[in-house]
C-alpha cells in the first residue's frame, strides 16, 4: 500500500532527554510496524509530538504588523544558526510550511490565511497571508503521489511559543478581495469568522490541506488537517494533536472547540436546508431515498420512522421530499451529497474504482439478458452514467434469440469462469470424487459445448472488451477518479506556480480532460486500472486446491463457523417441534453415532456440550403473501425459508472430527398450498441419511444444500453484513462528528473506526441497496430485499449483544464456566482474542484520562454523543414498542455511567467495525463468487417427493442431472453480477489502516505507548492464527495434507494484516468497503 507521509518528531525546549528517546523509538517502531499507504487518512487529524504544556497565567496579546518577508526570511536563517529565536519589535520569526497530496492545479495554494492561538499565551498572530510567500512547488513521494507544498518565514508575536490551532481561510478569485482588508489587519477574531467567499464563476474554490507544520528554533509543530478548505466555509480551525476532556480545554481554545462543534451541527433551520457540496452539517434522515424512480415498480417504501418499518437512521442529504415522504432524486444523475471530508481520497479513489471496473461486465450481461433501460444494471461497480452507455451500444446488436445465457450447461460450464485465470491448471479444479465409485456415466453422455461470443474455442467465458471501447471505459472511469480534484482547476494559479501539469489546462472549460488539461489527465490515467484487466476471474480460494471440497457435507459445516457468514449458528437446546419445525428423530438419528435427538438436545439444555447446532432462517418467509400478491415481483425468482440441523461428529476416543448437516427443512410460498396439513411454522424435511447414500438421490440432497446455501447468502448480506455493520453504525457517527470534538479523546479513539462509512453507505444506497440496485438483482426477495433488512434489524438487533462475547452467549457457542466455544469455531476463537486485545486497549486508555466514574458522567459532549445516537440515530425500537426498554436494547439505561461501561460501548463499536465487518466481508469472493459452493440466487421451488420435479431430478443421467441441478441455481448472467460485486467488496485498497497499524490521531505519549501495545498485540494474534491453522487437531482450518482434495482451508479472515487486493485476509479499523 502506499507510503506514509514522513512525520516530524516535535521536541519542545523543555522536552526531557529521555522523552525525546522514547518518542524517536515508538516512530521508529511505527515505520517498522506499518505497511506502507496513502497518507490521506481522516480529517482533523493533528500530531504534535511534544511534552504537553502546563497551563499558565494569560498573557497580555501583542497584536505586531505583518515585516517585510525578505527580512523575515533573513531573521528566521539567522535564527536559526544562532539556535536563538529572532525576536524584533516583540515578535519572533517562524518557519510555516502547507503541504497537500493533490496535484498542483489551477488556483492550488492561493489565497489562503492562516492565523495561530497559542495555548498557554492565549495570544493570537496576526493574519498571514500565504501569498506573501513563495509559490507552490511540487512534490512526488515515492510511491508516484503527486501533490504540493508552499512555505515560507512568518513573524508570530513572541507569546507564541505552545501553538494550540490553526486557523485557515481560503478565498475565492480575486474579485472577492475587495471589503476583506479590513479583516486582514488584527489577528482574526469570532467576530470575522464569516467571509466565505466564491470564485469568479460563482462556484467555490477549495484546497485540499494535509499538514499545516510550524518550525521555531527550538521547536517544530506539526498540525494534520487532513481536510478540504472551501472559499465557502470562511475561517476554519484545526487544532494540535493533544487530547483534552471538555472540562480540561485551555481557556485559549474553548470557544473555537465549541465553534466547530456548532458548524457540524448546524441549527435547525440549517439541518434541513438543502445540501450544496462545500457543507458540513451532520444530521439524521430515514432511509427514504432507495426509490429509483417516481412510481411503479421502481418505488420502495420508507424505512424507518413507522413501526411496521423500523430502521436506523443515515446522513441527511436534504434534496426535498415527494409527497408520499420519499425523498426527490438528484438532478441530472448527480451523486448523492456527501461532506468533503468522508469522500475517499484520491488512492482509495484508484483502487475502488480500479476494482470495480471489473464490474462492466455485469452491465453487459444484464443489458444483454434484460434489455432494461435503466442506469444502474451493475450496481456493484458504482458505474457513472457514461459507462452504461457505452455498454447499451455494445450489446445493441445481440438479440434474446441470440442469448446463450439462461443456464450453466453442467458443472464443468460454471469451472469454466476460471478457466482463463487458471490456464494449463483448470483440469485441477474438476472435482475427482463427484459421484459414489459404484456410479458410472451413460456412455451416451457428452458434453453440449454451445457456443457463445462470450466464450472461447475451448469453453472458457471471455468478456474482454476491444481496445478501442476499452480505452473509452478506460477515459470515463479516470473522469470519476478526479473528484475534487476537478474543482482545484477553477481559479488561477498563484504568482510564480510552476507545475508539470500546467500548459494547456482550461480552467473555463466544461470538459474533465480539457479543463484538467491533458498532463494532469493522462497522469490520471495511468494510474487507473485498464478495464480489460479485470474480465477473467481468479480461481477462488474454496476452489483453488480443494475441487471436491465445495460438494462435501463437511465443508457445508466447517463454512457455518469458519466461513462467510459464521455468526448465524447456534447451538441447539430444545426440539425442534418447539419452534414449528418438522426435523424429527426419524430424519436424524441414524447419522447421530448411535445417539438420539432428545438425548442430544437433553444434554445440551441441561449445560453439556452441544453435539447438535442449528441456523434457521424461516423468518425469509415474512413477505411471502405479499411477494404472491405483488404483479411486480420478476418471475424466475423463489424466496424459499427454511432450517439445517448440524451434527458435531466425533471419532472413536470422543475427539470432534467435523460438523455436518443432517437434516435440512425447506418451504416456498406454494408449499402449504400443496401441504395443507403441514404447520405454517413448517417445511418439507430432507435427510441426509436418507438421500446421500444412493446416486440418484444424492443430487436431491446436495440440491437442497445449494438452496439453503442461496437463504445463507440472502441473511449474509442483508443481517449479518449490511445491516449489522453498515447501517447501524452510521448514526454512532454522525453523532461523533455533532457531539464530540475532535480534541476529545474518544474522538481519537474512534475516528479510525469511522473512516469512508459515510462514503462507502452513501454509494450502496445510491446502486448497491436501491430499487433495481444489484442486491435486489441477485437475491429472490428480489424487491422486497430491504423489508427484510427492516424486519431483521426490528427481530434480532441488539446494541447490547453486539458485544462478541455477548453475542456468543446468547447463540449457546460457550461454555458460560470458561466464556470459550464448546467446538473448534475459528471465527469465535481468534474474534475472542482479538476482543480481549481491543478491551484491554480500550480499557488503558480511557483511564488516562477518566480519573473517575464521576468524570464520564460529568462529560457534556460523551453524553449528548450516547443520548442522541439513542434518541435520533436508533430510535424506532424503542419508541414503537419492538423492545422492553433501555436495558434490553442498549444493555443499561441512561447516560453511560462508569469508565467500564463507557470500555464496552466503544469496544462494542469497534468489534463491528473491525473484526465483525472483517469476518463477513473479505471472504466474499473466495466463498460466494463460485455458485456451485454459494448461489445467490434460486429460480425454481424445490422439488418434493414424488412430484414432477423430483422424478426429473432423479431419473436423469449425470450431466442432465447437473444441467436441471444449475436450472435452480444463478444463472451466468447472474453469477458474473455475484462475481463483480463480491471481487469489489473483498478488496482491500492501498489506503486503508488495518489494526496492525498505528492509529495516527493520537499524540499523547502514555496513548500512542497504549496504541503500540495493542499493535504488538495485534502481531501475536496474526502469529497465534498461524499456529492453529498449522494444529492437526483444528478440523475447521487445518492446512490442506498432500493430495486431499477437499480438506480444510486454513482461517485467516481475523489475520489483522494485509496487503492491497483480495486476500481474504486482513481486519481494517473501519467498514471502508
Amino acid at each position: 500500500m502506499a507510503s506514509v507521509n514522513s512525520r516530524s518528531i516535535n521536541i519542545t525546549d523543555n522536552l526531557s532527554a529521555k522523552r525525546t528517546k522514547s518518542i524517536a523509538a515508538f516512530a521508529a517502531a511505527s515505520r517498522r510496524i506499518r505497511k506502507p499507504r496513502s497518507p490521506c487518512f481522516h480529517p482533523h487529524r493533528t500530531q504534535v509530538l511534544q511534552e504537553k504544556p502546563s497551563r499558565q497565567s494569560p498573557a497580555t496579546p501583542t497584536p505586531g504588523e505583518s515585516a517585510d518577508m525578505d527580512d523575515v526570511g533573513r531573521g528566521l536563517k539567522a535564527a536559526q544558526t544562532s539556535g536563538m529565536g529572532s525576536e524584533s519589535a516583540g515578535n519572533t520569526i517562524w518557519k510555516c510550511s502547507i503541504r497537500s497530496t493533490t496535484p498542483l492545479v489551477g488556483d492550488t495554494g492561493a489565497r489562503l490565511s492562516l492565523v495561530v492561538i497559542d495555548t498557554d499565551s492565549e495570544e493570537r498572530s496576526p493574519v498571514i497571508k500565504v501569498d506573501s510567500w513563495r509559490p507552490p512547488r511540487e512534490i512526488t513521494k515515492s510511491d508516484g503521489t503527486r501533490g504540493w507544498e508552499r512555505e515560507g518565514a512568518v513573524s508570530l508575536p513572541a507569546g507564541i511559543k505552545a501553538p494550540g490551532a490553526v486557523l485557515v481561510r481560503k478565498k475565492g478569485g480575486a474579485s472577492q478581495e475587495t471589503g476583506a482588508a479590513s479583516q486582514e489587519t488584527g489577528a482574526a477574531s469570532q467576530e470575522d469568522k464569516g467571509g466565505a467567499s466564491q470564485d469568479k464563476k460563482g462556484g467555490a474554490s477549495q484546497d485540499y490541506i494535509e499538514t499545516i507544520t510550524l518550525v521555531s528554533a527550538t521547536s517544530v509543530h506539526t498540525v494534520n488537517a487532513n481536510s478540504w478548505v472551501s472559499s465557502a466555509h470562511g475561517w476554519r480551525v484545526f487544532f494540535s494533536g493533544f487530547a483534552y476532556l471538555p472540562k480540561d480545554t485551555p481557556l485559549a481554545l474553548r470557544d473555537e472547540r465549541q465553534g466547530e462543534l456548532k458548524a457540524l451541527q448546524g441549527t435547525p433551520e440549517t439541518r434541513v436546508e438543502k445540501r450544496k457540496d462545500t457543507d458540513r452539517i451532520y444530521w439524521f434522515q430515514t432511509y427514504n431515498d432507495l426509490s429509483s424512480g417516481k412510481s411503479g415498480n421502481l418505488v420502495r417504501p420508507v424505512l424507518g420512522g413507522s413501526k411496521e418499518l423500523p430502521y436506523p437512521r443515515r446522513l441527511a442529504t436534504n434534496r426535498g421530499n415527494e409527497r408520499d415522504g420519499r425523498e426527490k432524486a438528484p438532478k441530472n444523475k448527480e451523486e448523492y451529497w456527501l461532506q468533503q471530508d468522508d469522500k475517499f481520497s484520491f488512492d482509495k479513489k484508484e483502487d475502488f474504482q480500479g476494482a470495480s471496473m471489473q464490474g462492466l461486465e455485469a452491465a453487459f450481461l444484464a443489458l444483454l439478458a434484460e434489455a432494461a433501460d435503466t442506469t444502474t444494471p451493475s450496481a456493484a461497480a458504482l458505474l457513472p452514467t457514461a459507462v452504461v452507455g457505452l455498454a447499451k451500444q455494445v450489446v445493441s446488436t445481440i438479440t434474446h434469440k441470440e442469448n446463450p445465457l439462461a443456464n450453466f450447461e453442467d458443472f464443468q460450464d460454471v469451472l469454466a469462469m476460471y478457466m482463463k485465470a487458471s490456464g494449463s491448471d483448470f483440469k485441477k479444479l474438476l472435482p475427482k470424487k463427484l459421484y459414489p465409485a459404484e456410479a458410472t456415466a451413460s456412455k451416451d453422455e457428452t458434453r453440449s459445448g454451445k457456443a457463445s461470443r462470450f466464450k472461447t474455442a475451448d469453453g472458457a467465458w471471455n468478456f474482454e472488451l476491444s481496445p478501442d471501447k476499452a480505452a473509452e471505459v478506460d477515459k470515463i472511469m479516470a473522469e470519476q477518479r478526479v473528484g475534487p480534484v476537478y474543482d482545484s482547476a477553477t481559479g488561477t494559479p498563484a504568482e510564480g506556480t510552476h507545475s508539470s501539469f500546467e500548459g494547456d489546462s482550461k480552467p473555463d472549460a466544461s470538459n474533465t480532460e480539457e479543463r484538467l488539461g491533458s498532463k494532469l489527465f493522462d497522469f490520471v490515467k495511468r494510474k487507473t486500472t485498464s478495464i480489460n484487466e479485470y474480465f477473467s476471474f481468479k480461481v477462488p480460494r474454496v476452489l483453488d486446491g480443494r475441487p471436491d471440497a465445495w460438494h462435501m457435507d463437511e465443508e457445508f459445516g466447517r463454512q457455518m463457523v469458519a466461513g462467510y457468514n459464521p455468526l448465524v449458528i447456534t447451538a441447539l437446546k430444545q426440539l425442534p417441534e418447539r419452534f414449528g419445525s418438522a426435523i424429527r428423530g426419524d430424519h436424524v438419528n441414524a447419522d447421530l453415532q448411535g445417539s438420539t435427538l432428545e438425548q442430544l438436545v437433553s444434554e445440551a439444555a441441561a449445560g453439556g456440550k452441544p453435539r447438535l447446532y442449528l441456523v434457521d432462517y424461516w423468518a425469509l418467509s415474512t413477505f411471502w403473501a405479499d411477494m404472491e400478491k405483488d404483479p411486480g415481483m420478476p418471475k424466475g425468482k423463489v424466496q424459499h425459508a427454511g432450517r439445517v440441523v448440524m451434527y458435531l461428529r466425533k471419532d472413536k476416543d470422543g475427539n470432534d472430527t467435523a460438523l455436518i448437516p443432517v437434516a435440512i427443512e425447506l418451504a416456498h410460498p406454494n408449499t402449504h398450498k400443496k401441504n395443507p396439513k403441514l404447520l405454517p411454522t413448517a417445511g418439507i424435511v430432507y435427510s441426509r441419511s436418507q438421500l446421500s447414500g444412493d446416486s440418484r438421490t444424492l443430487a436431491v440432497w446436495r440440491l437442497a444444500k445449494m438452496i439453503f446455501k442461496s437463504m445463507d447468502s440472502s441473511v449474509h448480506q442483508l443481517g449479518s453484513h449490511w445491516n449489522r455493520t453498515h447501517c447501524v453504525l452510521e448514526p454512532f457517527y454522525i453523532s461523533l462528528r455533532r457531539q464530540i470534538s475532535v480534541m476529545h479523546p474518544v474522538y481519537k479513539l474512534m475516528a479510525p473506526h469511522f473512516r469512508y462509512t459515510l462514503q462507502i453507505n452513501r454509494d450502496a444506497r445510491m446502486r448497491l441497496i436501491n430499487a433495481d440496485g444489484v442486491i435486489e438483482q441477485i437475491v429472490p426477495s428480489d424487491k422486497y430485499a430491504m423489508l427484510y433488512a427492516s424486519a431483521l434489524y426490528r427481530t434480532t438487533w441488539n446494541f447490547a449483544t453486539e458485544a462478541l462475547p455477548e453475542d456468543l452467549k446468547a447463540r449457546g457457542m460457550v461454555d458460560p464456566a470458561t466464556g470459550k466455544p464448546w467446538l473448534d469455531y475459528p471465527y469465535a476463537i481468534d474474534g475472542l482474542d482479538m476482543w480481549s486485545a481491543l478491551t484491554s486497549y480500550f480499557d488503558t486508555y480511557l483511564r488516562l484520562y477518566y480519573k473517575s466514574d464521576s468524570e464520564v458522567l460529568e462529560d457534556t459532549e460523551l453524553q449528548a454523543w450516547w443520548k442522541e445516537v439513542k434518541t435520533e440515530g436508533h430510535p424506532d425500537l424503542l419508541k414503537f414498542g419492538h423492545r422492553k426498554n433501555e436495558e434490553e436494547l442498549w444493555g443499561f439505561a441512561g447516560p453511560i455511567p462508569s469508565i467500564d461501561k463507557l470500555q464496552r460501548v466503544l469496544a462494542t463499536i469497534a468489534w463491528v467495525a473491525s473484526g465483525h465487518h472483517a469476518a463477513v466481508n473479505f471472504g466474499q469472493y473466495d466463498y460466494t463468487s463460485f455458485i456451485l459452493n454459494t448461489s445467490s440466487l434460486s429460480r425454481r421451488p424445490m422439488p418434493e417427493p414424488g412430484d414432477a420435479d423430483w422424478k426429473e431430478l432423479t431419473t436423469a443421467e449425470r450431466l442432465a442431472q447437473e444441467g436441471i441441478i444449475l436450472t435452480y441455481l444463478s444463472d451466468p448472467i447472474t453469477a458474473a453480477k455475484v462475481s463483480s460485486t463480491v471481487s469489489l467488496l473483498s478488496h482491500h485498497s492501498r489506503d486503508e489502516q488495518t489494526l496492525d497499524e498505528v492509529n495516527e490521531l493520537l499524540v499523547d505519549p502514555k496513548a500512542r505507548a497504549a496504541n503500540q501495545a495493542f499493535m504488538t498485540a495485534m502481531k501475536q494474534l496474526e502469529s497465534a492464527i498461524e499456529m492453529r491453522n498449522a494444529d492437526a487437531r483444528n478440523w475447521a482450518r487445518f492446512g490442506l495434507a498432500m493430495g486431499d482434495t477437499g480438506g480444510p482451508l486454513p482461517y485467516t479472515l481475523l489475520s489483522p494484516g494485509s496487503q492491497a487486493g483480495v486476500t481474504m485476509r486482513g481486519v481494517p479499523y473501519s467498514v471502508s468497503i
